[in-house]
């Protein structure tokens, strides 16, 4: 059959070096398709087309006439061929269909009754791709010849892009990789410090807390007293030590038990801290002793009537089958001397004393 005279292939060179330029200004692979999808609707062919394989994917854009870019139908026979060479045949196109190969097995042309074929794939250095022009007629072979070599020139510089792009993204994968690695490396030291801190302050509150009483223990007492204390004379506040224990705590552990013992000690606590303001330091020192360090210039009287209307009321309630009783010293603290915290806390033992005597003896 002879060759038809009629020829659809671009008798003149497309810009390349304008494609050239396009391309390297393409940051995205679909971006880098669109350029390339118009260079090969200059060659007037019917329709083409450009498919692309990468990261398991595959993406494809169609280009008929001026109509603008779509993603060919995936029923239809060029859909097909065009996937047919990306599975099959990829760096080995002449094996698409029956086609003619060229000696420098670069594209493949495709002659059938009703029109023509021509088929390049991308380098395969690039990515796995093929670029694909169908005319409705059949197209001489010189004119598929001079497309041919077109089309393999618009490969290499798509193929050329795509492979940059890849690299590029390649190294933002990376990055993003080793970026998502090292915030979860920061996370997990920062859940880790979190961890830390708190183990550390909850032995450090272990270390400084009754467990019976959930108070102060003496070592606390003296690390925030001290503290308070410090502070008192810097600024010239007035302050006040409070010495107390328990009365009768022998006879309820020799008569009732310690386990009963241990529950006066807790009722102990209890009242004793409730006559003073969460600002004030309250422990219990061990045994059934307690002390308080307190701001205000709250007379000693005054401090004692206070945790006496305390006990009244508690024991007025019967919540605990035997009466709770505290024997308790207060002093006042002259911050301009040179008196320590110790010293006062002695001074209000000894006062508790005192007043403990007073106490037994009046009962007599």
């Amino acid at each position: 059959m002879d060759e038809p005279d009629d020829c659809a292939a671009p008798t003149g060179r497309p810009d390349l070096l304008a494609l050239a330029r396009h391309l390297l200004m393409a940051s995205t692979v679909r971006a880098a398709l669109e350029v390339t999808g118009a260079a090969l609707a200059g060659l007037n062919a019917d329709e083409a087309m450009i498919m692309l394989r990468q990261r398991g994917s595959t993406q494809n854009l169609r280009f008929a006439g001026a109509a603008r870019a779509a993603p060919a139908e995936l029923d239809s026979a060029l859909y097909q061929l065009a996937l047919h060479a990306l599975i099959h045949t990829h760096g080995s196109p002449s094996r698409v269909g029956y086609g003619d190969r060229h000696p420098d097995c670069h594209g493949t042309v495709l002659q059938r009754a009703g029109g023509s074929t021509l088929l390049v794939t991308l380098p395969s250095a690039a990515c796995e791709g093929v670029l694909l022009l169908n005319w409705q007629s059949r197209q001489p072979a010189a004119c598929l010849e001079q497309t041919r070599q077109l089309l393999l020139q618009i490969a290499q510089l798509a193929g050329a892009c795509l492979a940059g792009l890849n690299s590029k993204q390649g190294r933002e994968d990376r990055l993003s990789a080793r970026v998502a690695t090292l915030r979860e490396a920061g996370r997990h030291h920062a859940a880790e410090m979190r961890r830390s801190v708190a183990q550390t302050a909850e032995a450090r509150d272990q270390a400084s807390q009754d467990s019976m009483t959930g108070l102060l223990n003496r070592r606390g007492f003296f690390a925030q007293a001290e503290h308070g204390f410090m502070q008192a004379r810097q600024q010239a506040l007035a302050c006040t030590v409070v010495f107390a224990d328990v009365d009768g705590l022998k006879v309820v552990n020799d008569e009732l038990g310690h386990e009963r013992g241990d529950e006066l000690i807790r009722h102990g606590a209890a009242v004793f801290q409730s006559a003073f303001q969460d600002a004030d330091v309250v422990a219990r020192l061990g045994g059934d002793e307690f002390a308080a360090f307190a701001f205000g210039d709250a007379a000693p009287e005054a401090i004692r009537a206070r945790l006496h209307a305390r006990v009244t009321a508690f024991n007025r309630a019967g919540r605990f089958p035997q009466a709770v009783s505290l024997s308790v010293g207060v002093v006042s603290c002259d911050t301009f001397s040179s008196a320590s915290l110790a010293d006062y806390l002695q001074m209000a033992d000894a006062e508790m004393y005192r007043q403990k005597h007073r106490h037994v003896r009046c009962a007599r």
